[in-house]
């Protein structure tokens, strides 16, 4: 959070770009196209996310570290090196933009769009909506609606219904809240749910590639440390023996087996999503936004999967439901089963250690977090005693 054009969605659209190119790096398991071109990364990450001109600073800087890869990024310099090849679990990642509205106005098909995250958004809403026809529309929070997909006619539409009567529109005919906040709920709802439910059948060519990626890990890494010894080759005769060991059912080349299995899952298999929502709080009621942050926390929290959510947000509304749901993750388990039913946030309760939350003044990231991990004082509460102080200062000669 912060002021406006502090920031924030830039460093949103780097977290985006860097979890991405550590997929991208971990399933290729190659750091070349990086180490290369110096430039590679910096021009990439202008291109797609439309930051052209934005690292100019001769002391701009992007340090990224994560359990498998380590990026460093300057105007003098770049690097990237492995910190676990093998540690990494495929996600999902979506950047969900603040233009999102503009996906559902039929026109917008018409348009050609460069390759940049939102071309990127709105094909994934193509494809996304698929999912929900009319027979499975999608509830848009409790706000008695409900979106479907009319693949016939191509339409997203809208059904509203209130004291037993109920009317179809045209999403592109609805409110500009309505417009905002359905390509944000179908697509949390289909990457934490549908998505993981999908056929996982894959084309001849993702196959092949699939087949390819695996047995170079394994000739590169695997198969030459452990049976010829980091300086052997693995060619293909001793392939082809070890392979023999396998169906005899040699110990070592089982466990070589399990190994081939782990490394398969881990390349080929979506293990979590990973959100980044830039305001989702656009064109939205008080009393929404606070659903729509309690649905966001709802939809992430699985005893499955670890799913993540990065918000850039100019509301206190969806600061202080934040809020609520990180105080009933310390004191949920302690409320009594009446308390607990009354509150709209009870399925969306987070433990405060797994939230991290900042402001942004003057290019300088601050936590407002307390020791306990709940909201301190923010830049919120100063803006409301500056709007507050004038009106008090004009109190006083007011007169009835």
């Amino acid at each position: 959070m912060g002021p406006q054009s502090s920031g924030k969605s830039t460093i949103a659209k780097i977290i985006s770009y860097c979890t991405w190119v550590e997929k991208d790096v971990a399933t290729s398991q190659s750091l070349k196209a990086y180490l290369d071109n110096k430039n590679y990364f910096v021009d990439r990450l202008e291109s797609f996310y439309k930051l052209n001109g934005y690292f100019k600073n001769p002391d701009r800087s992007i340090f990224y570290q994560s359990d498998v890869v380590e990026i460093a990024y300057s105007a003098d310099d770049f690097s990237i090196k492995w910190r676990n090849r093998y540690a990494y679990q495929r996600s999902k990642i979506s950047y969900i933009p603040s233009e999102r509205n503009m996906i559902i106005l039929p026109e917008v098909k018409k348009v050609t769009f460069d390759s940049t995250n939102i071309r990127s958004f709105m094909f994934d809403w193509f494809d996304e909506k698929k999912s929900y026809p009319k027979e499975k529309a999608l509830p848009i929070l409790d706000l008695g609606l409900a979106y479907y997909y009319d693949k016939d006619a191509d339409e997203d539409h809208i059904l509203h219904t209130r004291n037993g009567a109920s009317y179809d529109i045209l999403l592109s005919s609805a409110s500009s809240g309505l417009q905002a906040i359905t390509p944000l709920v179908v697509t949390v709802d289909f990457l934490t749910g549908w998505f993981y439910k999908q056929d996982e059948s894959l084309s001849f060519e993702v196959l092949e590639e699939k087949i390819r990626k695996t047995n170079q890990i394994l000739r590169e890494e695997l198969l030459v440390k452990k049976y010829f010894g980091n300086d052997a080759e693995a060619d293909s005769e001793k392939i082809s023996a070890i392979s023999e060991k396998i169906s005899a059912g040699d110990a070592h080349a089982l466990e070589l087996l399990k190994a081939y299995d782990k490394v398969r899952k881990m390349l080929f298999s979506t293990h979590n999503t990973q959100l980044i929502i830039e305001e989702p709080e656009q064109n939205l009621f008080p009393e929404a936004q606070r659903n729509l942050a309690y649905y966001l926390l709802d939809k992430i929290s699985s005893e499955a999967r670890e799913h993540t959510l990065t918000i850039t947000t100019h509301s206190p509304y969806i600061l202080y439901a934040l809020n609520n749901c990180m105080l009933g993750g310390l004191v949920g388990k302690k409320m009594k089963a009446p308390d607990r039913e009354k509150l709209k946030c009870k399925n969306s309760f987070i433990n405060p250690r797994a939230a991290s939350i900042y402001e942004l003044h003057d290019g300088v990231l601050k936590s407002i977090q307390q020791d306990d991990g709940l909201i301190s004082a923010n830049y919120f509460d100063a803006k409301m005693k500056e709007l507050m102080d004038d009106f008090y200062v004009m109190l006083n000669y007011y007169e009835e």
